[in-house]
This record gives structure tokens, C-alpha cells and sequence, in this order.
């Protein structure tokens, strides 16, 4: 696995991570949710993906991380999403007995940039995220 990433913001309500492939990427961790800034319990806090913005050689699966992971959203070539009026964020949709939170990639033997926008969202019980940050 050839994966970096770097954390640009982490507030109370938003992470934006840039995240560098450089071959090929199985399940490979480009967030950990519990390393954030509010991070309560796994299963509780989650985030969604607000924007995205990317450059890949090959087609890319973003994953949310659970037992059996989900794709989250599909990349090939560039684009960017979640900048326009009206497109809504993308919500952790892995069964809730499984997710962890945290987001993974899958790539072919490829290179690329990735930056996504996280945002942090409470349950509607409202657990989640502390308010420190």
C-alpha cells in the first residue's frame, strides 16, 4: 500500500483530508475517525462527505469501513463533487452493527490526489461528537 494523507483542517464540525496514491490500494485507512478532534465511541461518531475533489490514473472506490465495506463513492479521471447548489453530502449508509466510521480506498495501480471534505453529524439520539474544537 502506497497511501498518504495529510489532515488540512480538523474543527468542530469539519475535516478536510488530502489524501496521495502512488500504486495500487486495498481497504487502505485514509480516515480514522477515532483520531479526530471530538471523537466520542466507534458507531457514534460518524461523518459524512460533504465535497470531494480528485485526480486519478484509474478508477478508485472511496469505502465506508465495515465488516463488509460499502463503496461510498466511485472516482476515475477528475472531478470534483459536493461543490454545486443542491448536491447533498454522502451519509455512512454500512449496516449500523457494523460500521466503524471510518473511511477506506480501493484502487487499480494508479496515482492520484484526493481531498475530501468530512463533516461530523450527530446521531438523532445525539451522541456523536464532543463539542471541543
Amino acid at each position: 500500500m502506497a497511501v498518504t494523507n495529510q489532515t488540512l483542517q480538523d474543527s468542530r464540525y469539519r475535516t478536510i483530508v488530502k489524501t496521495t496514491t502512488t500504486s495500487t490500494n486495498s481497504a487502505a485507512s485514509i480516515l480514522d475517525v477515532s483520531a479526530l478532534d471530538g471523537f466520542v465511541a466507534v458507531r457514534t461518531s460518524l461523518v459524512t462527505i460533504a465535497k470531494i475533489s480528485w485526480s486519478v490514473a484509474a478508477q478508485t472506490d472511496i469505502l465506508w469501513d465495515a465488516t463488509s465495506n460499502v463503496v461510498a463513492f466511485s472516482l476515475s479521471g477528475n472531478g470534483s463533487y459536493g461543490f454545486m447548489p443542491g448536491q447533498p453530502s454522502l451519509a455512512n449508509n454500512a449496516a449500523a452493527a457494523n460500521l466503524t466510521g471510518d473511511v477506506l480506498l480501493t484502487n487499480g495501480s494508479s496515482v492520484g490526489t484526493i481531498v475530501i471534505e468530512y463533516h461530523k453529524v450527530s446521531l438523532a439520539s445525539g451522541l456523536g461528537w464532543t463539542l471541543s474544537g
